[in-house]
């Protein structure tokens, strides 16, 4: 947002509780996000950063070792000329993207905390701040809320509406010694699915040596669980064949850590002289690596909104309401794609296998969701779970997960 901002000539400040580097989850990216790498003039220092290249991604069935890929090669996207994208250390990541903002132009404040919006006859105004001992209030107009599953602004508002389907729960960590093999996926994300309800493993690697790895299900799958973190993730990673063999001389670098609240969304993203961005606005299960992606589209679509806010002098929730209609879409498509896939998790790789929707599916995957008319496949994969439901019998019904489809 900061780099946007300043490529239009308008001043910004960032407040930043953080100082950084600072470790966070997410490591993974798709490939729509070069384009706004590009656009921002990030995109050299992705490459001379030397951040893990991502070209495709495979799943592993729980049993039998079964695996399937995809390469993003097979599907070009405008406005991008590179066939990968990253896998990234977060807080290197954010950091270099914090010093190019900086370097941009934006006005950057570390380890200070905000700690309200302030707001004059319904109008955000500005905000306070505390430097230190003391809290200062600052005033601008516009108030841009990036502070991620905090959700400060959210919070303050109450306006937070929790997924009522999605309640995942991940533990993870870093890990030495991983066996990933010698063929053309050892730099994919590997998803790895496991038996328990909405279970999934994510494999990351951050580094040559270094990779992520977390433990995803539904929090009652966890709350269930009564011993130690470390036994918990040991015993979910037996679960899956691929999984076991590659972890089994694996050894942990750092400490667990857990991420809760993974399905929300807020009644509103703008108001008079405000704009809620990335995890601030809504966030969905982290299954196909959309986080960053959305962040960075929400930052793109509200700062064009926020130029034309001052080419109009009119801060209202009005001008600004054409964002927040597209990234509900955009994210709407996501979370429509992954209330499919858990519904039935053998529709995906049909889908994914089959030529005529191949490349449609693909698309979702590298984060091409701001056009509803683009991806049709997701009415076809609803008319196909809506004919396994209604059959009298069916080899894929007992498969079937208890998740309404609207």
């Amino acid at each position: 947002m900061g780099c946007y901002l300043s490529m239009a000539g308008i001043s910004n400040t960032i407040i930043e509780k953080a100082n950084h580097p600072r470790p966070h989850v997410g490591e993974s990216m798709v490939t729509s996000s070069t384009r706004i790498f590009e656009e921002i003039s990030f995109l050299k220092t992705m490459e001379e950063t030397g951040f893990v290249k991502k070209y495709g991604a495979t799943w592993h069935a729980p049993a039998n070792r079964g695996k399937f890929s995809i390469e993003f090669a097979e599907f070009p996207q405008p406005g991008i000329h590179q066939d990968y994208t990253y896998h990234v250390d977060r807080g290197k990541f954010d950091h270099q993207l914090l010093k190019h903002a900086e370097d941009m132009g934006s006005i950057v404040v570390q380890g200070v905390v905000v700690k309200r919006v302030l707001f004059e006859d319904g109008r955000a105004v500005g905000v306070r701040a505390g430097f230190g001992n003391q809290e200062v209030d600052m005033r601008a107009k516009v108030i841009v809320d990036a502070s991620g599953r905090g959700t400060l602004l959210g919070r303050q508002m109450r306006v937070i509406e929790k997924d009522p389907l999605f309640n995942q729960y991940a533990v993870h960590a870093w890990f030495k010694g991983l066996d990933k093999g010698d063929d053309h996926t050892r730099d994919h994300i590997h998803i790895y699915f496991l038996t328990v309800e909405r279970g999934w493993v994510w494999q990351i690697p951050i580094t040559e040596e270094i990779t992520s790895v977390g433990v995803v299900v539904d929090k009652s799958v966890f709350s269930e669980f009564h011993s130690d973190i470390e036994t918990y993730f040991n015993a979910q990673l037996q679960t899956n064949a691929n999984l076991a063999h590659t972890m089994r001389h694996a050894e942990r670098i750092n400490e667990f850590k857990s991420e809760g609240d993974y399905s929300y969304s807020l009644t509103n993203f703008v108001g008079d002289g405000y704009l809620m961005i990335g995890d601030a606005a809504r966030f969905v299960d982290p299954i196909f690596s959309s986080g960053v992606s959305i962040a960075l589209y929400s930052a793109k679509y509200a700062s064009e909104r926020i130029v034309r806010a001052f080419e109009m002098n009119d801060f209202s929730a009005a001008v600004f309401k054409p964002y927040e209609d597209r990234l509900r879409q955009g994210a709407g498509i996501w979370y429509e794609f992954i209330r499919l896939y858990y519904k039935l998790l053998p529709l995906f790789t049909r889908f994914i296998a089959n030529p005529e929707y191949r490349l449609q599916v693909l698309q979702l995957l590298q984060g091409e969701v701001f056009d509803r008319s683009e991806v049709p496949v997701l009415d076809t994969m609803r008319k196909y779970i809506e004919t396994v439901e209604n059959a009298s019998s069916h080899l894929f019904k007992p498969q079937l997960a208890d998740i309404p489809l609207d």
